[in-house]
C-alpha cells in the first residue's frame, strides 16, 4: 500500500495581497425544489473586468473552481455542500481584468472567510471508475450552437431521470462521481470535448423489475459509455471544515 501523503493547503495564516482578495462579495442561498422534481435553472459563470457573477453553484463547485481540481479529486465535503446552491457577486480591484486564473487565490480567500472552509490535500491510491467510450460508440449528439446550459432531475419513486443540454463531460461525472448509484470517483477517459444534450434514466432498487437498468447498465445502453473499475493514484482535496455562509 502507498503511504498516505499530507500537505497541509493555507487558507488564511496571513494577510492577502489587494490582488488576491474581491474587495466586496455577496452570497445568497438558492435551492430550487418542488416535489420529488429538482430542477437546477442554468448555470451562471461570467467574468465582466473586475466583476464575477456565479449563479446556482454548489459549495463543492466552488471549491473546485477555486483549487482548479476534478470532482472526483475532493472528499471530506458536508452533506449539504452537494446539494445547497449559490448566487455570488463579486468584484475585485479597480483596473483589475479578471480571469480564471486571477479569480482562484480570491474565491480561496472568499471561501475561508464567509464559508470558514479549512483544507489538506492528500495523495491516495483508490479505486475508481474510468469512464470510456463502449464500442459502439457515444449515443448522444453534440449540442447546437448557444444551446442553453440547463440540467433537470426527476425522481419517480425508485427511478431517476436526468436530462441536460449543454453539458460536457467534466459536469457528467460531477453527477456521478460518488452521487447517484456509482460508489466511486469517476474519471474521464472518453478523449469527447464539447457540449452535449443526453437523457439518461435509471433505477435505484432494480428489484424484480427488468425494466429497470442499474446506472452502470443505463450508462452503456442510453450513452454509450461505461464506467470501468480501476485503481488509481489521486491527489485529493480534503475539506476539514466547512460552515454555511450567513445571509447577506
Amino acid at each position: 500500500m502507498r503511504p498516505v501523503i499530507a500537505i497541509l493547503v493555507a487558507t488564511a495564516c496571513c494577510a492577502l495581497a489587494a490582488d488576491q482578495v474581491f474587495e466586496v462579495a455577496s452570497i445568497h442561498t438558492r435551492t430550487d425544489s418542488s416535489g420529488d422534481v429538482w430542477t437546477v435553472k442554468p448555470f451562471r459563470f461570467d467574468f465582466s473586468g473586475p466583476n464575477l457573477l456565479i449563479e446556482n453553484f454548489r459549495l463543492v463547485d466552488l471549491i473546485t473552481f477555486a483549487y482548479d481540481i476534478k470532482d472526483y479529486e475532493l472528499a471530506g465535503e458536508p452533506h449539504w455542500a452537494d446539494i445547497d446552491r449559490y448566487n455570488i457577486s463579486a468584484k475585485a480591484a479597480e483596473g483589475v481584468s479578471l480571469t480564471p486564473d486571477a479569480a482562484r487565490p480570491m474565491m480561496q480567500a472568499l471561501l475561508s472567510e464567509r464559508f470558514q472552509l479549512t483544507v489538506h490535500t492528500e495523495t491516495k491510491d483508490m479505486p475508481v471508475y474510468s469512464l470510456v467510450v463502449a464500442k459502439d460508440g457515444p449515443k448522444f449528439k453534440k449540442s447546437a450552437l448557444g444551446t442553453e446550459k440547463l440540467l433537470t432531475l426527476e425522481s419517480k419513486g425508485k427511478t431517476n431521470l436526468i436530462t441536460v443540454t449543454g453539458g460536457n463531460m467534466e459536469q457528467l461525472i460531477a453527477e456521478f462521481s460518488k452521487r447517484n448509484g456509482v460508489d466511486r470517483p469517476v474519471i474521464d477517459r472518453t478523449g469527447l470535448s464539447g457540449n452535449y444534450n443526453y437523457r439518461l434514466e435509471w433505477g435505484d432498487d432494480l428489484g424484480t423489475d427488468a425494466g429497470v437498468l442499474s446506472i452502470f447498465a443505463a450508462f452503456q445502453q442510453q450513452l454509450g459509455l461505461r464506467l470501468e473499475p480501476k485503481r488509481a493514484s489521486v491527489h485529493v482535496l480534503i475539506v476539514d471544515h466547512a460552515e454555511k455562509p450567513s445571509a447577506n
